[in-house]
Formats: structure tokens, C-alpha cells, sequence
């Protein structure tokens, strides 16, 4: 008898010992594939916002379709320019004479010059000089930069075209027909919204948004610790969203106060289509 009472007690101890560590190890087990899948979530929110800023680049507007913005990605070229020899200084001072000139604007003048406009510059000035033989003025230009060397055979620009995909991602095999997918989602879509508000000038200012709710990639890892975090998120404004209650006829519902009843959803958000956040991330 008093042999099967210390096996009892010591496999009480035991399982005390077990549910001990669970609820230890717990916690920090969910925590840690939160935020692994948090991560991934979020780096894949910060490529749909620089596909979208290209986007907005070329087009003057973001869009709210997937497929408009994988087509986009996949066809859309850049225009990248590959350089020898850099303009010092000196030799950019000297240009800006050379465009005051043309401008017959007076010795004092102030004339803008970007570098790509100076390069112009000198690209004519080359072909021109090729044609008639007469590199005096280019000479004196190539002589207030040794270090470069001889502007004639040293200078170059030439333009090539490089993916959209290979300029933003820096990887030519990145799967762009994945980007609407949430990461640990099991298929689901991150939700894209585009739209524009008036401004004070009387223009409209574009905005766009793309978002994954946190139970969209998070549930299924620890229901409890799930919940307990939840309800953390949800004391944190800025990552939760605001979503109306709505009645069967789809009119929104109120409380007792007359006030209507608004869902508190967490979620990871780039930009915003109800105010302007510079395509701020919520976990900025």
C-alpha cells in the first residue's frame, strides 16, 4: 500500500511538474512563432507597398486589383544608366557656362544644372565634336579632372532596361504571383483598397491600403495564447481596425446609448485609404 501511494505521489509530481513547464514554455513557443509569421506578414505588406509607389510612379494612382498590380510587376521595364566618368566640381561649373550661354543669360546669372542635364551637355558636345573635329572646349573640360582621365575615350552613358521585379526585389525568381498571398494565410488574399480625398488646394491626394487581420495568419498556433494576446493588441490603437456591426438589412447597429457598435479587428496594415500616413506600416 505504501508502495502504490508513492508511485502516486510521484507521478502527481510529475504531471505537476509537466504542466508546470507547459505553462511556462507556452507563452514563449506562441511568441515565437508569432513572430516569425509576423514577420513574414509584414515584409510581404513592405513589397505591395513598393509595388504600389511604382505603380503610382508610372500611372498617377495606386490600384486595388492584385492582378492589375502582378502585370504591372511583370511587364513594366526601368530605365537604369550605366556611367564612366564622373563630373567634378570644376568641370560642372564649366557646363553651367556652357548652358548659361545658350540660355544668353549673363555671366552672373544663376542657371540650374542637374547632373543628368550636365551629362547631356557633354554627350552633345562629344557627337558635335566627332562630326567637326574640334575638341578644344570638351579638352579644356577633360583638364579639370585628371583623375578621371580623357573625357573623349573615358566618358560614357548608356541606358538599359531592367525588370520592375529585378530593380524592387532584387531577385529575378521572386514569386510575384504570390504577393497577394498571407503568409501562414492557408490561401487567404490580403485585402488591397485604393482611393483618393480632396485636398485644400482643391486636388486629390491618393492613398492605398493593404492589410491582413491578425486571425488570418496567427490562429491555430495556441487558442488560449492567441486570445491573450489579442487582448493586448486591442489597448493598441494603432493596429487594430474599426469595422461597424451591421443589422440583417446591413444598417449599422446600436448600443444602448444610441451610439453605434464598432468591431475592434487587429490587424497589419500598410497605408491607410481614410487618412494620409505616408504608407506608414502599423508596425512602424
Amino acid at each position: 500500500m505504501k508502495n502504490l501511494l508513492k508511485v502516486l505521489l510521484i507521478a502527481i509530481v510529475v504531471v505537476l511538474a509537466i504542466v508546470n513547464v507547459r505553462s511556462i514554455l507556452s507563452p514563449i513557443e506562441f511568441e515565437a512563432v508569432r513572430a516569425q509569421r509576423d514577420s513574414a506578414v509584414i515584409a510581404r505588406l513592405i513589397d505591395i507597398k513598393n509595388a504600389e509607389v511604382e505603380y503610382k510612379g508610372q500611372y498617377g494612382e495606386y490600384t486595388n486589383n492584385f492582378d492589375t498590380l502582378v502585370y504591372f510587376l511583370k511587364n513594366y521595364k526601368l530605365p537604369v544608366v550605366k556611367k564612366a566618368y564622373e563630373l567634378n566640381d570644376m568641370q560642372l561649373e564649366s557646363v553651367a557656362n556652357i548652358k548659361r550661354k545658350k540660355e544668353k543669360k549673363k555671366d552672373d546669372a544663376e542657371v540650374s544644372l542637374t547632373i543628368d542635364e550636365a551629362d547631356k551637355i557633354i554627350l552633345e558636345m562629344m557627337a558635335k565634336a566627332k562630326e567637326n573635329g574640334d575638341w578644344k572646349e570638351l579638352d579644356q573640360i577633360s583638364a579639370l579632372n585628371s583623375h578621371e582621365g580623357d573625357i573623349r575615350t573615358k566618358f560614357y552613358r548608356d541606358t538599359m532596361w531592367v525588370s520592375l521585379v529585378d530593380s524592387l526585389y532584387h531577385n529575378p525568381n521572386y514569386p510575384v504571383d504570390s504577393l497577394k498571398y498571407i503568409p501562414y494565410g492557408n490561401g487567404e488574399i490580403f485585402t488591397l483598397l485604393a482611393d483618393s480625398i480632396p485636398t485644400k488646394s482643391g486636388g486629390q491626394q491618393h492613398l492605398f491600403e493593404a492589410r491582413a487581420d491578425f486571425d488570418q495568419y496567427l490562429k491555430g498556433i495556441n487558442e488560449q495564447e492567441y486570445n491573450n494576446y489579442i487582448l493586448g493588441i486591442k489597448k493598441n490603437v494603432t493596429q487594430v481596425r474599426r469595422e461597424y456591426v451591421l443589422d440583417e438589412k446591413g444598417e449599422p447597429k446600436y448600443d444602448e446609448n444610441n451610439e453605434e457598435i464598432v468591431k475592434l479587428i487587429p490587424c497589419r496594415r500598410v497605408g491607410n485609404v481614410k487618412e494620409p500616413n505616408n504608407n506608414a506600416g502599423n508596425w512602424e
